[in-house]
C-alpha cells in the first residue's frame, strides 16, 4: 500500500496528496485505539449491612428514686408578741435580723418595776387572807361549844346549825385565800413575762422593736423561724405515690428517705431528708400530689461544712421509691418509637420488638419481661430499619451496659433516679 501511495504521489505531486495522507493516518490511529480499549468485568452485587454497636442485656435489681423539685419553707414561723406591756430596758446582742436564739434564751426585757410591786401587793393580800382564815377557824371552835349547849336546851334545825357553827364564814375565808393565792401566782407569772424568751430554737427574720420602745399587748416584736427543721414542699406524680412510704401507724411513722440537692455541677450540695407528710389536696395547675420532706438542722448550727439550706430556695429532691427486682435497664436512647427496641438475633438479623416498661427515668427504661439476659441490644440509630435486615457488629466483643444512679454503679440494688 505504501508503494501505491508513493507511486500516486509521484503522479499527482506531494502537495496534492498531503491531505489524503493525514486522513489515512487518522483512520489507522482510530482503529488502533478501538482495538486496544479495556473491557469492564461484571461483579456480583454486594449486600450492604449497617455497622452497629450492641449492648449485652443483663438482669439485675435496682433501687429507684423519684426526682422532683420543690421549694424550701419554714417548718415553724411565728410573730413574737409580748404577754405584758411596758418599756423595753434591755435587748440581746443577737436580736438582729439573722440572729440565732436557743430555746428559752432571753430576747429582750421589759421594765419589771410595776410587776414586782404587784407581786408584793398580792403577797400582802395573801397574808391577810391567811390571817382571816386562822381567825375564822378559832371562831369555829368557840361556835361549836356554844352550839352544843344551845342544842341540848332548845334543839335546832340543820340550817340553824350551819349558821351557828359559822360554816359559810369559813367557806368564804377559804375562798378568799384561794383567790388571793391565784392572783399572787398570776402576778409572779406576769413578772416572769417581762423577760421575753425564744419559744424554740430560732432565727430572727425581722424585728420591729428595740431598746426604749414601749410595748403593748399583741404588738409584734419580731418574726422568727425555727432552725431545727425546714420543710421542702415537692410535687409528685400521683402514680408514684404507691412507691413512696408516707408516715403512718402501720409503718411506725417512718417515711421514705430523700436526697435534697442544691445547685448543680461541682457546686451541688446534697442534704439528707425524709418524707414527713402527704398533703390532702392536689396542686391546682399540674394536678400533682404534694409531699412535705423534712430536713433537720438545715442551717448547720450543729457544725459542718455543708452550705446552709436557705428559705425560698428551689431545690432538686430524689425520693426513695423502693427497688425493682430482676429487671433489665434499657438506655432511653435505645428505646424506639411505639415502645419498641432493636435486638440483634443470631446471624446478625434485626428484630424490632415491642416492650412494656415497668419503670422509666430520665436515663433508662426498665423491663421485667419481653427480653432475655444475654441478648444483644442495638444502641446505634439506623436510618431505615427493617425486620430481619442484616447487621454488622462493631468490634469483636460486646459492650455491657453501665447503669448510673444513686451513689454507686453496677451490682445488686443499684440506685437509679426516676422522673416517670
Amino acid at each position: 500500500m505504501a508503494k501505491r501511495i508513493f507511486y500516486y504521489m509521484k503522479q499527482v505531486g506531494l502537495k496534492g496528496l498531503l491531505p489524503l495522507l493525514v486522513v489515512a493516518l487518522a483512520v489507522l490511529g482510530a482503529k488502533a485505539i478501538i482495538a486496544s480499549k479495556p473491557v469492564a468485568k461484571k461483579k456480583a452485587p454486594v449486600v450492604s449491612a449497617p455497622l452497629v454497636n450492641v449492648s449485652v442485656l443483663e438482669v439485675k435489681d435496682f433501687q429507684v428514686w423519684t426526682p422532683v423539685m420543690g421549694t424550701v419553707e419554714a417548718a415553724r414561723e411565728i410573730n413574737l408578741e409580748p404577754q405584758v406591756s411596758g418599756k423595753v430596758i434591755a435587748v440581746s446582742d443577737a436580736f438582729i435580723p439573722g440572729g440565732y436564739f436557743a430555746e428559752g434564751q432571753e430576747v429582750l426585757r421589759i421594765d419589771p418595776v410595776d410587776y414586782e410591786l404587784a407581786v408584793k401587793q398580792q403577797q400582802a393580800v395573801v397574808t391577810e387572807a391567811e390571817y382571816n382564815l386562822k381567825l375564822e377557824s378559832g371562831q369555829q371552835r368557840v361556835a361549836g361549844r356554844e352550839w352544843k349547849l344551845l342544842k341540848k336546851s332548845s334543839g335546832g334545825t340543820m340550817q340553824e346549825a350551819e349558821l351557828a357553827l359559822r360554816k359559810p364564814h369559813l367557806q368564804k375565808a377559804q375562798a378568799d385565800l384561794s383567790s388571793s393565792k391565784a392572783k399572787l401566782q398570776q402576778a409572779r407569772i406576769d413578772l416572769g413575762r417581762t423577760r421575753v424568751k425564744a419559744p424554740f430554737a430560732c432565727m430572727v427574720v425581722s424585728k420591729s422593736a428595740d431598746l426604749g420602745a414601749h410595748l403593748s399587748l399583741g404588738e409584734t416584736i419580731a418574726s422568727l423561724v425555727g432552725t431545727d427543721e425546714f420543710w421542702v414542699v415537692v410535687s409528685v406524680p400521683v402514680d408514684r405515690l404507691g412507691n413512696i412510704e408516707i408516715p403512718s401507724a402501720e409503718n411506725g411513722f417512718k417515711g421514705s428517705k430523700a436526697r435534697v440537692v442544691m445547685g448543680s455541677g461541682k457546686t451541688a450540695v446534697e442534704r439528707e431528708g425524709q418524707v414527713l407528710r402527704l398533703l390532702p389536696s392536689l396542686e391546682s395547675k399540674g394536678r400533682m400530689a404534694r409531699i412535705i420532706v423534712s430536713v433537720k438542722d438545715p442551717l448547720n448550727l450543729k457544725g459542718g461544712e455543708v452550705r446552709p439550706l436557705l428559705l425560698g430556695s428551689y431545690v432538686n429532691v430524689s425520693i426513695d421509691s423502693g427497688s425493682l427486682e430482676e429487671v433489665v435497664a434499657i438506655p432511653r436512647t435505645a428505646f424506639r418509637d411505639n415502645n419498641t427496641i432493636w435486638v440483634m438475633k443470631e446471624g446478625g438479623l434485626l428484630e424490632i420488638r415491642s416492650v412494656d416498661p415497668v419503670w422509666r427515668d430520665q436515663d433508662y427504661i426498665y423491663l421485667d419481661e419481653g427480653v432475655v439476659s444475654g441478648e444483644k441490644l442495638v444502641v446505634t440509630d439506623i436510618s431505615a430499619p427493617l425486620p430481619n435486615m442484616k447487621l454488622r457488629e462493631n468490634g469483636s466483643g460486646f459492650t455491657k451496659q453501665k447503669v448510673k444512679g444513686g451513689k454507686g454503679q453496677g451490682g445488686k440494688g443499684e440506685k437509679v433516679n426516676s422522673n416517670g
